[in-house]
């Protein structure tokens, strides 16, 4: 008999434990990490990433036209010195804009009260990257930035050597 009487302490206790999911606890800036550049060929790739948020406010709202691109990888090209170079000019003479590829990821915020957020994006590049003539190693530096202009670490592609 004297048993039986810590049966439902047993049981309460059980339940407290169980039923408790720690909440992750994530900074409101995103976190990036590089998963994987994988090459189709010349005319297309996939550029994975796995991402940790806090807050959840990761990709554009519907409707949202407005908001710069949240995913981005710069370009950049390895030189005769075998040190890795932004794309930003053309035969020394005229100066463009660095080399960018940028993507929307669509609006990943969890409904309900906690909005926490991780897993992986996938920017599929169907349309063939540009790779310059004359180069022949390259990779992209990403970075995410969420709804409220927080930017993310910028984490390195692996070197893509091309044909």
């Amino acid at each position: 008999m004297m048993k039986l009487k810590y049966i439902p302490f047993l049981v309460v206790l059980i339940s407290l434990f169980t039923s408790c999911v720690k909440e992750k606890d994530y900074p409101p800036e995103p976190i990036i990490e590089f998963v994987q550049y994988v090459k189709y060929g010349l005319d297309s790739a996939d550029c994975i990433i796995s991402f940790q948020d806090g807050d959840g406010d990761i990709g554009k709202l519907p409707g949202d036209s407005e908001s710069p691109d949240d995913f981005k990888m710069k370009y950049l090209y390895k030189g005769t010195d075998n040190l890795f170079h932004p794309f930003d000019a053309i035969d020394s003479t005229s100066v463009m804009d660095t080399l960018y590829y940028t993507y929307r990821v669509p609006n990943l915020t969890p409904d309900g009260q906690y909005k926490a957020l991780n897993g992986d994006i996938i920017a599929k590049l169907r349309v063939p990257p540009i790779y310059v003539p004359g180069h022949t190693i390259v990779k992209f530096e990403i970075s995410l930035t969420d709804r409220a202009g927080h930017k993310s670490n910028v984490v390195t592609s692996n070197e893509i050597t091309l044909p």
